[in-house]
């Protein structure tokens, strides 16, 4: 049985690595960008469907900005994240107030 050498990293070996570092980290980083791109398209679709009346849209919408919330406290862009949500939450949450309104409007109108 021979004995095990110690496996010695040579400058090659310690820049591959260190590539491999690197891509490893900007894919992760490519990745949650995605995944915020999916939740603001997300959100956007379902303000929509709020302004086409569709019904059930205010709970996707509250959903969709939920799941963006939460988004935000793991995203590596975590500042522009939170600067889209604070532009964006406001009206969400002021469309989702004004069709609940309509809604109830709308069920004591037909009383």
């Amino acid at each position: 049985m021979t004995p095990k050498r110690p496996m010695v990293r040579t400058p090659k070996s310690i820049s591959k690595a260190q590539l491999d570092c690197n891509k490893h980290a900007s894919l992760s980083s490519l990745s949650r960008t995605r995944q915020a791109n999916r939740l603001k398209d997300e959100v956007y679709r379902e303000m929509l469907l709020i302004e086409a009346n569709r019904p059930g849209a205010e709970m996707g919408l509250a959903l969709a900005l939920l799941r963006a919330i939460v988004q935000s406290e793991s995203s590596s862009q975590e500042r522009e994240f939170r600067n889209w949500l604070k532009m964006v939450c406001p009206v969400g949450l002021r469309m989702i107030e004004i069709t609940l309104r309509e809604q109830s409007k709308c069920d004591l109108e037909e009383r």
